[in-house]
Formats: C-alpha cells, structure tokens, sequence
C-alpha cells in the first residue's frame, strides 16, 4: 500500500488562484504606502535644507538664499550670497553649503508665492515672506503634504494648506 504524498494540480491550482487575488487586492494600499513615505521623505528633505540654509545665515552673519536649479522638484542648492543678486556665481561666491539633486521619481514640488525663485535668510535669520501665501506642495498621488512658513520665515510641515 504504497500512498503518495503531495498535492494535486486542483489543490495548486486554487492556491495559486487564492494567492494572486490577495496580492491584487494588497497592492493598492501598498502603493498609498509608498506615495505617503515618498512625500514624508521629500518634505522632510526641503524643510531640512531650508532650516541648513537658516542656520547658516545666522551662523556665518552673511545672507544665505536657497534657490531651486530647473524647478524645485528637481534640484536646488544653499549658498552664501556674498554679492547680494540672489543667484549663485561659483567665480564670486563662497562654495556651495548644500546641493541638493532629486530623483525623477520624487514627488511633485510645487512653490506658490515668494518662494517660487528663492528664499534669502538675512545673517539674523529673517526671510521677509508672508505666512498665507508663500509656501511648498508636495504631492503624488492621493498624498499632500505643505511645507508653510511663519512671518518669519520658520518652516513647518503640516497636512492642511497653509493659512
């Protein structure tokens, strides 16, 4: 009496069959998952430069201005503006404090108000913006997060619109 053991096409079947409909009903909510961390990542990354760019100015009493290189979605930089034009000249300013290059997969970074071309922090800090309308978007997919500012110019993320 010789018994084998295993399964049968059926039973490996339906399992399979079972499998896939739980992995096609996991995805989506993974997916949220990743878009959620990809936005938390990419706001955490703007404040943190914009906080570096603060610090510096106070640090080194000079004005620091951080400035978006074709979009801040996509790469931006913090530098000592010695010449006070608020754009970089590697012949006349000091070296780069921070060049900060995205992925293409990063989410979208969208600048509404005085922060579209740059902020200046004077060597006090100060970033002369206004609270309501001056402000960072990040978004992808169903995800948003806003990166606002006090009169200031502090930085905080949160997920209702600036106001």
């Amino acid at each position: 009496m010789n018994k084998e053991k295993g399964f049968t096409l059926v039973e490996l079947l339906i399992t399979v069959v079972v499998l896939s409909i739980l992995i096609s009903m996991a995805i989506p909510s993974f997916r949220e998952l990743m878009d959620k961390n990809a936005v938390t990542t990419a706001a955490n990354d703007l404040l943190s430069s914009v906080l570096i760019a603060r610090s510096e100015a106070i640090k080194r009493e000079t004005p620091v201005v951080i400035q978006p290189v074709g979009g801040w979605g996509t790469r931006y930089r913090v530098f000592n503006d010695l010449n006070n034009n608020n754009k970089y000249n590697k012949n006349k300013e000091a070296p780069l404090i921070l060049d900060q290059r995205l992925s293409s997969s990063s989410p979208t970074i969208t600048a509404n108000g005085a922060v579209a071309n740059y902020i200046r922090f004077s060597p006090r800090g100060r970033a002369s913006l206004n609270p309501g309308s001056d402000f960072f978007t990040i978004t992808k997919g169903s995800t948003t997060r806003h990166v606002c500012f006090s009169a200031t110019g502090r930085p905080r993320i949160q997920e209702a619109s600036c106001s």
